[in-house]
């Protein structure tokens, strides 16, 4: 009795948890969020707070990318939503820390529900929860680096569970509500994040040639056999993916068209003529194993160890990756694979696992750095590049590790339980350490950043005052790079929620449009780093002054420098002298204040 309770409520419950575990450089300083604050954190709690009042999944933007105003989409409509009802109950800094971890137990607790359901053991099916929801790729990039979107992980195990227990239920109304489930939840995800949509999307490619031995294998037992209804195989699978699709459709297909409609506007800040310049084509030379920001995954990362391998890139914000699922998920899939009766299941997952991690190496199929071929060979990577619906639109194919943590976590669950099987009364015993060993070795072991680090956003006191020195309208804030470095100041989004005034700064991670084109506020930025990967060009220094002049005619009212975020002394002489025909500034704390237009009154 004592055993049975256990392995139904002990399962769930050690993985909530094992979520909370990255709060722990939190305690004893509340206003700490969780992941670096030089992130993408400050941009994410902006589009919270700004969609929340413009529209959950987008909206006309009138505060952001001035005066290039238009509609965008909401990258993280989750956070927005979750966020927008703990905020006023718990504040700003608790509600942030709460989606992280909640989005963290939903993904494990979805991936625990469908290796369950594959494996028979709720216990031995722990360890894939671990080794997908808390995989490396998750606390690097996501939780870390403050890329919340990808967080939305949960809806695929739970869509690929009700695909399952559609094709085992014996009855037609059984196969439609759970295909119909499935399908939902596939909707959700690409509402959430269409990029993990089309990610997890590949996952077909090994599934089209695997599938079919797995079934045979009794991957589903009852899909040889008549349902109770008389409805023959053929009959089950049309119901089955005619539902799925269905559901998908409605639910994801208004947020495609949404998303769509809003590329398709000329006033767009995410035109579809914008995305696909900034997307591969050939050579791919944003792609190359050895290019500074690298977008791809080497094999060898998949069997890192130390954290001296973390990969962490400063290019907007800082971007921590990380890989390795540790000796232990990878040891359990092929135990499972050797000695497991359900070879032809494993295999499947272990193909999926595999032909995913190779897609994430992009297209010239690195083992290190610096061995990689010369000439794009690498067909996983083609295949979703050239066949996969959307895939041509994904920047960083190191996204693709995340199907691949789905595949291993469910191989694993099977050689979990192989191994629980061959230890006897002991197994339940294994079952539970079984996760633990995975996350300790991912912990402490693997690139991961573990503790995570933690931080505080701090508004200084001058952008509450602003009003008293400026008119209303919208403003500059310089340096826009952060002492010289390839780093955006990504804070100006968190002052603006303080301050309400419009701002050029752009969500996407490039240069706005507008500072690049007006050849004055390109000469400030060109000033501030004139090398790097991230350089701005001035292409007609003959308008600097009279662009100078047009900052007031397009709006801003303006310039507040921040004298101490520059890369020396003389970088910040050189652009106080392109300021000085403003007239000498206004010095309030450790700002000055620029004015573009009077103060009305005065």
């Amino acid at each position: 009795m004592i055993r049975t309770w256990i392995s139904r409520i002990g399962p769930p419950l050690l993985l909530v948890l094992l979520a909370l575990l990255p709060l722990l450089g939190t305690l004893g300083e509340p206003e700490s969020f969780v992941g670096d604050p030089l992130g993408e954190l400050p941009v994410k709690v902006w589009v919270y707070e700004t969609f929340a009042r413009i529209g959950v999944l987008g909206g006309r933007m009138d505060v952001a990318a001035f005066p290039n105003l238009g509609p965008l989409n909401n990258p993280d409509p989750t956070g927005t939503l979750v966020t927008m009802f703990l905020r006023p109950l718990v504040g700003r800094v608790l509600a942030y820390n709460l989606l992280v971890v909640g989005q963290l137990a939903a993904s494990m607790l979805a991936a625990w529900a469908l290796a369950r359901a594959l494996v028979g053991d709720s216990v031995a099916a722990l360890v894939a929860g671990v080794v997908f929801g808390l995989s490396p790729l998750v606390l690097a990039y996501a939780v870390t680096g403050g890329v919340t979107d990808i967080l939305n992980l949960w809806p695929y195990p739970l869509a690929i569970l009700g695909l399952l227990r559609a094709l085992q239920a014996p009855r037609e109304r059984g196969i439609v509500a759970w295909a119909l489930v499935g399908g939902a939840f596939g909707g959700i995800g690409l509402a959430t994040c269409p990029y993990n949509f089309v990610v997890f999307a590949s996952m077909l490619f090994p599934a089209i040639v695997l599938l079919p031995m797995a079934f045979r294998g009794g991957l589903v037992p009852s899909v040889d056999y008549l349902t109770e209804d008389g409805a023959p195989p053929w009959r089950r699978r049309l119901i089955t993916l005619g539902a799925m699709g269905a559901a998908l459709g409605i639910v994801g297909g208004v947020d495609a068209l949404y998303i769509h409609a809003i590329m398709a506007d000329p006033d767009s800040q995410m035109s579809a003529s914008a995305v696909s310049a900034t997307r591969h084509a050939p050579p791919y030379a944003f792609l190359q194993p050895g290019h500074r920001d690298r977008y791809v995954a080497y094999l060898a990362d998949y069997v890192a160890i130390g954290k001296d391998a973390l990969i962490e890139r400063t290019t907007a914000a800082r971007f921590y990756r990380a890989f390795a699922p540790g000796l232990v998920a990878i040891g359990l899939a092929l135990f499972g694979l050797y000695k497991s009766p359900d070879r032809s299941a494993i295999a499947l997952w272990v193909g999926i696992a595999v032909f995913c991690a190779v897609a994430s190496t992009g297209p010239f199929l690195p083992l290190t750095g610096h061995l990689a071929f010369t000439t794009p060979v690498n067909a996983a990577w083609l295949l979703t590049q050239h066949l996969l619906p959307g895939g041509n639109l994904i920047l960083e194919p190191f996204r693709y590790a995340l199907p691949a943590s789905l595949g291993l976590a469910m191989a694993a669950a099977y050689g979990a339980v192989a191994l629980c099987q061959r230890v006897g009364s002991a197994g339940m015993a294994l079952g539970f350490a079984l996760p633990l060993l995975v996350l300790v070795e991912v912990a402490w072991v693997s690139p991961t950043p573990w503790p995570i680090p933690t931080g505080s956003l701090v508004v200084p006191p001058i952008y509450t005052e602003l009003d008293r020195h400026l008119p209303p309208g919208p403003i500059l804030e310089l340096p826009y790079f952060d002492h010289g470095t390839d780093r955006f100041f990504r804070e100006h989004f968190l002052q603006q929620l303080v301050h309400g005034r419009a701002i050029p700064n752009e969500v996407v991670g490039f240069v706005p449009r507008y500072l690049a084109e007006n050849q004055f506020t390109a000469t400030l930025l060109w000033t501030e780093k004139k090398t790097g990967l991230v350089t701005v060009t001035v292409t007609a220094p003959e308008r600097v002054d009279a662009d100078r002049a047009r900052l007031a005619t397009d709006g801003f009212v303006g310039i507040v420098l921040h004298p101490h975020g520059y890369a020396s002394k003389a970088v910040l002489a050189e652009v106080e002298a392109l300021l000085a025909p403003l007239g000498p500034p206004i010095e309030v704390g450790a700002r000055n204040i620029y004015r573009l237009a009077p103060m009305r009154g005065r």
